[in-house]
């Protein structure tokens, strides 16, 4: 659109001439310099009308040419759209058509070697049914075949353990047909000889079955009486006054030494609550650490036994370390095993 712009400004300046004068005593010229100054104002007014209407004009065609491009795109769309559902439903259709085809010719397929393998089945069914029967007959004939020889090895067998056991035989014979004749005979005495033969032998087995039974009761007796007889001997040994009075005190100790640099913390020595009497005492901890130093000490390998039942205590309560950290937990379990089982333990003897 059109627009006008006014601008003011000073200028200034000095003009410099020479000016001559007439002569009235001497005459000449001289130089004369003058400053000036003048306001000057300019109004600028700019005519845009020709431009706006070109630019109104060219609007209107982009105008146009946006609709057109709008309108061909959505026809454009619509088009592709259209194509792309006769497509996939020509794809669709195809491939359905396709597939249930090859379905059909797999199951004509698989129902004509399904009825080939049915009938094959039978027949074998009938072959394994004709075996089965042969296998049938053939196992009643070797049955009966080998019964008959087991029959004839058992008799020949009895026979022959019969001819070896004469004598057994011959007096179990004697002895039912003397039980036999207790019942059987019509003789008054004889029932009262035998009652008399049978109640000497019950008694006679009664009396080795008490006496058996006396002998184990005495051994047990005498067991008991021995552990009774060595714990009541310690008990007297633990309780006796003159292991007090002679001023020495048994107690558990752990000695621990290692290969290390510093001598301070390569040797340990733990205990369990002391008392007083011992825990006051000077130079106590120096005295069981210089036992431990003395090189005549005779260090034995742990036996099986003991080493055993310490394990019967030491792995459950490796087991039970439980803390939140779960993976140093197996850390810990791991390396205590791993030193147990590294080297068998040496101690001293009593």
């Amino acid at each position: 659109m059109s627009y006008s712009r006014s601008y003011s400004a000073t200028i200034s300046g000095v003009a410099r001439g020479s000016v001559s004068y007439p002569a009235s005593e001497h005459g000449g010229s001289t130089s004369v310099s003058l400053s000036w100054s003048e306001p000057v104002y300019v109004n600028i007014h700019v005519d845009t009308s020709s431009f706006d209407h070109g630019v109104m004009t060219l609007k209107g065609h982009v105008d146009g040419l946006t609709g057109a491009m709008v309108a061909t795109e959505a026809a454009q769309i619509a088009q592709k759209a259209c194509s792309a559902s006769s497509i996939s439903q020509s794809v669709s259709a195809g491939f359905f058509t396709l597939i249930r085809s090859e379905l059909t010719q797999q199951m004509v397929a698989l129902r004509s070697r399904v009825d080939s393998l049915f009938l094959k089945l039978n027949e074998m069914k009938a072959a394994c049914l004709r075996i089965q029967q042969s296998m049938k007959q053939d196992y009643e004939r070797i049955t009966d075949r080998y019964s008959k020889i087991f029959e004839e090895l058992d008799r020949e067998l009895a026979m022959r353990i019969t001819a070896l056991d004469r004598p057994s035989y011959t007096i179990l014979r004697e002895i039912a047909e003397q039980n036999r004749r207790s019942i059987n005979s019509t003789l008054s005495t004889v029932p009262t000889i035998f009652a008399a033969e049978n109640a000497r032998a019950q008694s006679v087995a009664q009396a080795g079955s008490l006496r058996s039974e006396m002998n184990a009761l005495l051994q047990d007796a005498v067991a008991y009486l021995v552990a009774e007889k060595n714990t009541s001997r310690d008990l007297r040994a633990m309780l006796s006054d003159e292991a007090n009075a002679s001023g020495t005190c048994f107690l558990p100790v752990l000695y621990i030494k290692a290969d290390e640099t510093d001598p301070s913390a390569a040797e340990r020595v733990f205990f369990p609550p002391l008392p007083d009497s011992v825990a006051t005492k000077t130079g106590f901890k120096e005295g069981i650490k210089e036992r431990f130093r003395h090189p005549g000490l005779l260090w034995n390998p742990q036996a099986i036994e003991s080493r055993a039942q310490i394990e019967r205590f030491l792995i459950p309560l490796v087991d039970s370390i439980q803390t939140s950290a779960q993976d140093r937990d197996a850390r810990v379990r791991h390396r205590i095993l791993q030193l147990w089982n590294a080297r068998l333990l040496q101690t001293l003897p009593l």
